[in-house]
């Protein structure tokens, strides 16, 4: 008999002997549970469960609970070393990420490790049958699991409180009674086994009466929704904005100022459009994430350009009556340079939201349409205060050539003219 099959035979007959139920919600990740008979018996004690799937996944977790909020989380990621894996017990509370459980008491038993690109996690559970914010009837004939996983490089950390990327794929499970039975040894390990201490065969999709396993992914219209805000946003701030500002500074024609104020008001309004659907989906149960940088950044900045409107009224007003600028000019343009500079980085927070990598066509095609278009704006206001200090000294000296009207007493207005005329097209 080959090592092969030998070993799937031993595998089934541990199976008999202490049953175990395994649910396989994709193809490459599975969750296994068993429950011994003393635990059935009292309700309380401990329980055996499994958690298996590849190393090009960041983490992968089970948790007890039938939604993320109060559930009892154990998330999986390979070790520092990259050969075994860490198993972090979290607890959490509405929708914020989930922190490290200091009262979970988990044993990582043999068969535990990384071989073949695969990590398992084989673990004893001595307390699972209640945690803080919630529990679970260890003897019902089914439980309701929740489980996650996310996609990217290997997390390799010892850290049990190690930072997590959000999860791109989760879904439930349900373990029925096939999960029931057997004794308080390790049942993912048969003894017979003929493979080395510290690893073991991953356990096959074994399955029992009613276990069901469901994968959730985001809806057509949520997915709809990311996408129309990431295309108005991203207009706005790596499009719309800059160009306004690129032409008030290069550009010369009648009716620029009005050009410029009409672009920017469009831009606005796409952006406007954009946040909206922004709160909508971060307030959503499923997708929370008002805490998160990329929120926050959005929300700022739309509050900042209420503050850059009503400031561009009067700079332009005042630049025309007195031919300076005031403060509320350097306040109009410092405010659109740091906004359209935030506006631009925001959008990287959210491809991460979205799992968009650098490998992908949308953020290859954002980084280069958004860099020339910073580039081009950096250089228009250099030349655009290069310009503005000619401009100045030019009226200066101007001024200095000019003689006062003796007849009214009061100063030729060349400076103010002058100045007022060219600046009209500065920001």
């Amino acid at each position: 008999m080959s090592p092969q099959v030998f070993a799937v035979a031993a595998f089934w007959l541990a199976s008999v002997a202490t049953a175990i139920s395994t649910q396989c919600p994709t193809s490459d990740v599975c969750f296994s549970l068993s429950v011994p008979d003393s635990t059935v018996t009292s309700g309380n004690g401990d329980i055996f469960f499994s958690l298996t799937g590849p190393t090009n996944y960041s983490w992968i977790s089970l948790a007890q609970g039938e939604q993320m909020d109060g559930a009892h989380f154990f998330i999986m990621y390979t070790s520092a070393s990259g050969t075994n894996v860490t198993v972090s017990p979290r607890l959490t509370s509405g929708h914020h990420l989930p922190s490290f459980d200091t009262n979970t008491q988990i044993t990582l038993l043999e068969g535990t490790g990384v071989r073949g690109g695969i990590m398992t996690a084989n673990v004893k559970c001595s307390n699972c049958n209640s945690w803080s914010g919630g529990s679970m009837d260890l003897a019902a004939q089914s439980t309701d699991w929740i489980w996650a996983r996310a996609t990217g490089a290997s997390l390799e950390s010892d850290d049990i409180s190690a930072q997590l990327s959000r999860h791109d794929l989760h879904g439930t499970v349900t373990f029925g009674a096939a999960a029931h039975g057997g004794s308080d040894a390790n049942p993912f390990v048969s003894p017979a086994s003929p493979t080395a201490s510290g690893t073991a065969t991953p356990p096959s999709p074994f399955t029992g009466g009613g276990q069901t396993a469901v994968v959730h992914t985001a809806p057509l219209r949520i997915v709809r929704m990311y996408t129309a805000h990431s295309i108005l946003a991203c207009l706005a701030w790596a499009g719309i904005f800059p160009l306004g500002g690129i032409m008030i500074r290069l550009l010369s024609f009648p009716g620029l100022l009005w050009v410029h104020a009409g672009l920017q008001i469009s831009g606005y309004v796409l952006y406007i459009a954009a946040v909206g659907l922004g709160i909508e989906l971060s307030i959503n149960p499923k997708y929370w994430r008002m805490g998160n940088k990329h929120v926050i950044i959005g929300l700022t900045i739309f509050a900042l350009f209420f503050v850059q409107g009503f400031t561009g009224y009067l700079h332009h007003h005042l630049l025309k009556k007195v031919g300076r600028r005031q403060m509320c000019s350097y306040i109009h343009m410092w405010t659109g340079r740091i906004c359209i500079v935030l506006g631009m980085m925001n959008a990287g927070f959210g491809f991460q939201i979205t799992k968009k990598g650098l490998d992908t066509w949308q953020v290859k095609t954002y980084i280069a349409f958004a860099v020339t278009m910073f580039t081009a704006y950096v250089v228009s206001v250099v030349a655009g205060e290069l310009q503005q200090k000619k401009r100045m000294a030019s009226a200066n000296a101007q001024t200095l050539r000019s003689p006062s009207d003796s007849d009214s007493g009061r100063q030729s207005p060349t400076k103010k003219e002058a100045v007022a005329t060219k600046n009209e097209r500065s920001e």
